[in-house]
């Protein structure tokens, strides 16, 4: 794994936003303000609540067979998240993770938002995570997301969040680069992919990867996921030390649900 202390001035760029104008006409490319565990460059439209839930089923479906409904009867990684669009481009977000009790607070900045002719996104997200049920002797540590995604002929979607995080539950300075890709199958019905890479420094450790189909309907979004890994926050995925390390591909379930409240509007 890439080690690079430079990246830390992300987590404090995403709270200072630059002034743009907005592309004309405003175009959904269909990913809204996050993929599966990554964020998106996106926030979303100014004045939306959004809550969101995230589930991972911990025992794989091999392991699991049917006696246990294939993991679903096993312990998970849930994880509750609230973001604001207070000021349009701006996200203030706050996620938990039962695994570790782990807070993640950050600030997101779209600066370049998608056209039809330019269907390129970028935005800064930074912030600090928080692992209160570890025994750590830092449990606190800040990370910053350089968020790019391309989106071709109007349907296929590709990502990449080069990532800095400072402290995670068994490493310092670490860099890793999640890699997505979406495919719209039909009106508001995606299939969404991630991959990040497996810690070098890690023995054993081996790339996290997930697919999700996922629908998305007015001001909610519902996704059926699988992967290797239950880790949802940003300390426990980069470095691939979620539940003590990422070693094997064993598929587990899960799921996202996402549900927005307009609680102010756009001036």
């Amino acid at each position: 794994m890439l080690k690079k202390s430079t990246f830390a001035a992300l987590a404090l760029a995403a709270a200072f936003p630059l002034a743009a104008q907005d592309p004309q006409p405003d175009w959904d490319p269909g990913y809204g303000d996050r993929f599966l565990q990554t964020a998106s460059p996106l926030t979303n439209d100014q004045g939306l609540f959004q809550v969101l839930f995230t589930h991972r089923f911990n025992q794989p479906v091999n392991e699991a067979g049917g006696n246990n409904l294939f993991g679903l009867d096993s312990g998970a990684n849930i994880g509750i998240g609230l973001s604001y669009v207070p000021v349009d481009r701006l996200a203030v977000e706050v996620y938990r993770a039962s695994s570790g009790g782990d807070y993640e607070f950050a600030l997101k900045y779209t600066f370049l938002k998608p056209t039809p002719k330019r269907p390129v996104a970028v935005g800064l997200r930074g912030g600090m995570n928080w692992l209160t049920k570890y025994e750590l002797d830092d449990k606190v540590g800040v990370f910053g997301q350089a968020l790019v995604a391309v989106t071709l002929a109007e349907r296929v979607t590709f990502a990449a969040a080069p990532t800095y995080v400072s402290n995670t539950p068994l490493f310092t300075d670490v860099f890793n680069v999640p890699l997505l890709v979406q495919l719209k199958l039909g009106r508001g019905f995606l299939a969404t992919g991630e991959y990040v890479f497996r810690n070098e420094d890690l023995p054993d450790s081996v790339g996290q990867w997930s697919f999700a189909l996922e629908k998305s309907v007015w001001h909610h979004r519902f996704a059926v996921w699988i992967g290797n890994s239950a880790a949802s926050t940003v300390d426990q995925t980069m470095a691939g030390d979620y539940a003590g390390g990422v070693t094997d591909s064993n598929i587990r379930l899960g799921f996202n649900i996402v549900r927005q409240f307009e609680i102010g509007k756009k001036p």
